[in-house]
């Protein structure tokens, strides 16, 4: 495995962010919870882990696991309660709002135990600012621009 440095965080992070943009949320799970593992700071691994809870729980959409969406939601937003309103680029309000709105019929109807997809809820993630580059939520991340 290569040394861990803060290139190779922006390079998984963003890679994350690329396949969930494709509706590729397992894989966009399977990178984020590479950076979480590695990640050399708590508030990190703690945004890390919850975005990749939420790639879970569009994947588990995908699959019509209406349970496992709900649990697996509300583990997300309890990750991503003490983080600041921004972190690492993302307006995780917003986000979760965008989340929320894709499994709507699974936090419709508590009782369905299964739900499909409805691609036109999907949602591109779209950062407000590279946090490698610009830090301004204290991320802790800043290589400088390149």
């Amino acid at each position: 495995m290569p040394e861990f440095n803060l290139q190779e965080e922006r390079r998984i992070y963003l890679d994350g962010i690329r396949l969930f943009n494709q509706g590729d949320f397992f894989e966009a799970h399977e990178a984020w919870e590479e950076v979480w593992k590695l990640a050399p700071d708590r508030r990190r691994e703690q945004f890390y882990r919850a975005i990749t809870q939420t790639a879970v729980t569009l994947e588990l959409l995908r699959r019509g696991r209406a349970v496992g969406v709900r649990q697996v939601f509300v583990s997300s937003l309890k990750l991503f309660e003490s983080l600041p309103t921004v972190f690492m680029g993302l307006d995780i309000g917003a986000f979760c709002e965008q989340v929320r709105e894709a499994i709507r019929p699974a936090l419709e109807d508590l009782q369905t135990r299964h739900v499909q997809i409805d691609p036109s809820k999907l949602f591109r993630i779209e950062l407000a600012y590279d946090p490698f580059i610009e830090s301004r939520a204290a991320e802790g991340v800043e290589i400088g621009p390149g």
